[in-house]
């Protein structure tokens, strides 16, 4: 058949030329820069729903009006989505200054908390404790500070602790200005 191995040299470039439509998907799928997928194609980073998201750690707002300092928190990490307003913030301690300046406080500590840029709106979720300068200390799970009013207002129910006195309700609204506070709902007072 084959007698002399020179024959081998022209057919074997006949074999794979008339082999060329078998092969040629394989090889240009190889040698091409970019290959073809096999499974879904991922998202773009461009997609329209797929919005960037910031973190930060150790963070700290102020708010002052005329001079006058109002209020400050600090947070250990702080979270937001592009095009979104509120800030997520973990790990929160604020204080609020009453008519006295800096010499008069009232400190609230949080687990979470989510602060609005448009509106000023503070609200601090879980765990929350305050404590003003005139030793009572007032824990819920959550509460928002009204900006415009100076007020601090939950809906949740509360604990308020002082000397010989612990107060509990549904409501609070706590004037950070004046250092006055109105309980409201299931008001249970017990005084020793």
């Amino acid at each position: 058949m084959l007698k002399d191995p020179r024959n081998l040299l022209w057919i074997l470039p006949l074999v794979a030329l008339l082999a060329l439509p078998l092969w040629k998907p394989l090889a240009v799928n190889f040698l091409s820069p970019v290959r073809q997928r096999t499974g879904p194609p991922a998202e773009s980073l461009a997609h329209p729903q797929i919005q960037g998201s910031s973190e930060m750690t150790g963070v700290r707002f102020e708010q002052s009006r005329n001079g006058t300092k109002e209020w400050l928190l600090t947070a250990d990490r702080l979270t937001s989505m592009e095009g979104d307003a509120d800030m997520r913030l973990e790990d929160v301690t604020a204080l609020f200054f009453g008519a006295g300046g800096e010499h008069e406080k009232t400190r609230i500590s949080s687990r979470r908390a989510k602060y609005n840029a448009d509106t000023r709106q503070v609200t601090l979720q879980g765990g929350v404790v305050i404590r003003d300068d005139k030793g009572y200390e007032m824990q819920t799970s959550s509460l928002e500070y009204l900006a415009a009013e100076k007020k601090i207002r939950t809906k949740a129910a509360v604990t308020i602790e002082g000397s010989n006195i612990k107060v509990s309700g549904d409501r609070l609204l706590y004037d950070t200005v004046t250092g006055d506070f109105r309980l409201t709902g299931n008001v249970v007072c017990r005084i020793w």
